[in-house]
């Protein structure tokens, strides 16, 4: 089977790719951080020689050639986060990171590039919260200049760093139209640990906002994103998410930048803690106090995952009721081994 590169293989969509690549037969070199290395390794170990890592401690100043050497595609998921530090540094890290990606790409003669990208390359944030509808020929109009003004939100800055770093994977397929160039578009994204994720905190990222439904104190009111209480409805599972950076892997080659929206479950925060309340019963003393006043959710956009369904394939997805319960189940799980090496 092709040898492939995962970006990121450390980090919570990245382990998740690697886990899917690997259950599907290919071999894997994932970029990890040196600090990084034996643990990932070890959660790999089963894999023999399937499974190698590749250390890039940055993106932006490490020598990427011998990682990209010999491999057959790329799969790019490293990037940071809104909360990952300034704007400067997310977005320098972000945009300058795709594009040491896509140099390295093309310098070691690969012909198939998969790029995370996310619903924020689609639209404004504005957008997000309007009765529309967006498809893989929605882009977002934000620039530069939005994410560094005074009162930028670290969302729009991150909601830019996808903006940018969308249009220059477009700009790269056009100027190497031999290049297969896939981008993956998922809405916010929850799931359980990867196997090689590395951890030093329950939650991270946006599973932290899973988290906050069983962690914090007792009787305090439903939280969630700044425009309601109660949450976006829209979210997808990590774990299909990671398969469809793999069935793009087998999709057909266009001469455009294949774009693809997966389609996101809807639930809101009173949605998943009833389900917990009910599945969960013995976590009942963790969970937000749901009066019966919180305000109401929308208007959301719609997200047309058409493009997913017809040429990936990608038909079913987990779900959200089982993405809830197996995240908090991971995070218990999580939360007491941390607690126990602590002591």
């Amino acid at each position: 089977m092709p040898l492939v590169l995962v970006t990121g293989a450390s980090g919570f969509v990245g382990s998740h790719v690697v886990d899917e690549l690997l259950r599907n037969g290919y071999s894997v070199r994932g970029t990890v951080r040196s600090q990084n290395v034996a643990r990932v390794s070890k959660s790999y170990a089963s894999f023999g020689d399937r499974f190698a890592t590749a250390v890039i401690d940055d993106l932006i100043t490490s020598d990427l050639s011998d990682a990209v050497k010999g491999v057959d595609a790329v799969i790019h998921v490293a990037s940071p986060l809104s909360s990952g530090g300034t704007a400067q540094l997310v977005l320098d890290s972000a945009i300058s990171g795709t594009n040491r990606v896509l140099e390295a790409v093309l310098a070691a003669g690969v012909k198939q590039l998969v790029v995370t990208a996310s619903i924020a390359s689609l639209a404004t944030q504005e957008d997000l919260w309007k009765q529309v509808t967006l498809d893989h020929k929605s882009y977002s109009p934000l620039t530069l200049e939005d994410a560094l003004k005074p009162d930028a939100s670290p969302f729009v800055v991150y909601m830019v760093s996808k903006a940018i770093t969308d249009l220059a994977v477009r700009d790269f397929k056009r100027a190497h139209p031999e290049l297969d160039l896939t981008t993956i578009h998922p809405s916010y994204i929850y799931g359980p640990l990867g196997t090689g994720q590395v951890y030093h905190q329950a939650a991270t990222g946006t599973n932290r906002h899973i988290y906050a439904l069983i962690a914090g104190p007792p009787g305090r009111p439903v939280g969630g994103y700044a425009r309601t209480a109660r949450g976006p409805p829209q979210s997808v599972d990590v774990r299909d998410v990671a398969r469809a950076h793999v069935l793009a892997l087998k999709a057909p080659p266009s001469v455009e930048t294949k774009r693809f929206i997966l389609r996101p479950s809807e639930f809101v925060w009173t949605d998943a803690i009833e389900l917990l309340a009910r599945a969960r019963p013995e976590l009942k003393e963790r969970l937000p106090v749901v009066t019966g006043d919180e305000p109401p959710v929308g208007p959301f956009c719609t997200l047309d995952d058409s493009a997913a369904r017809d040429v990936l394939g990608l038909n079913t997805y987990i779900k959200w009721e089982d993405t809830v319960l197996d995240t908090v189940d991971d995070l218990l799980r999580v939360e007491k081994e941390l607690a126990s090496a602590a002591k």
